[in-house]
């Protein structure tokens, strides 16, 4: 661990903006009991993952992570929610009594990885989530696992981060302003927390479980929350990748 690190705080999950991803992430973290920081950072980047600079232990986990990708070709997607339809995955009925587990497909990963990276509402956890989800199958057949929490009664005329923020506000999980993020930490080749820059100096957080960097609010407009829709963290199975998405049920 870096021995000139003295933490701020400690909680389970650090979240590094206040976005969908972020409060979606913050509300599965508090309905399993979990203590969550969600910083709001008050400057930006052209994507999410460029959020991700600092020391050369930083850069080298960023390099490991993007692998093949070329970050500064990669184009943005403008798409402020992508829409899937999607529904509960029952797997079909064998004689065999374990859960049959997808083929690892490398080049599939990296390309989610591609696509999450350039999608506005992209996140990346620093460990492979273990929070409860549910296993989803696409209209095209794909396999995903996904969380999308209850938001209630919320007003069908609100945008989608206002429902998610006024949820989180229930849990009692508030925004805590930053300026950016400064490095990730590391103990043991392992994300330990985050320091973040701030008007008063570094702020550093120790993260217990992970921590789920993640773009800020939207550029333009929220996103209305349309009927029989349902913000959902979207991910695949062996990836520290996901974005969020609309969740439509077929």
């Amino acid at each position: 661990m870096d021995a000139d690190v003295v933490w701020d705080d400690v909680v389970d999950v650090v979240c590094t903006d206040a976005g969908y991803a972020g409060m979606i992430c913050a509300i599965a973290t508090s309905e399993h009991g979990g203590d969550v920081m969600i910083a709001g950072q008050q400057r930006r980047t052209r994507m999410w993952f460029d959020s991700l600079r600092g020391d050369p232990a930083t850069t080298a986990y960023v390099a490991e992570l993007a692998g093949d990708i070329d970050l500064k070709r990669l184009p943005a997607d403008e798409e402020a929610l992508p829409v899937r339809t999607a529904q509960a995955y029952r797997e079909p009925s064998t004689n065999k009594r374990r859960r049959t587990v997808p083929a690892f497909d490398g080049g599939r990963l990296r390309r989610w990885a591609a696509s999450c990276i350039a999608s506005p509402t992209g996140y990346l956890y620093t460990r492979v989530t273990d929070w409860p989800s549910e296993t989803v199958q696409s209209a095209d057949g794909d396999l995903l696992e996904v969380y999308a929490p209850d938001l209630g009664a919320t007003s069908a005329d609100a945008g989608v981060l206002a429902g998610l923020t006024a949820q989180a506000r229930n849990h009692r999980v508030h925004v805590h302003p930053v300026d950016a993020v400064s490095r990730l930490v590391f103990e043991d080749n392992t994300v330990a927390g985050v320091v973040f820059a701030t008007a008063d100096g570094p702020l550093a957080i120790r993260a217990r479980h992970g921590v789920l960097v993640c773009g800020g609010a939207p550029a333009g407009d929220d996103v209305p929350l349309a009927a029989g829709l349902r913000p959902a963290l979207v991910g695949r199975t062996a990836s520290r990748f996901g974005r969020v998405e609309l969740l439509s049920a077929q």
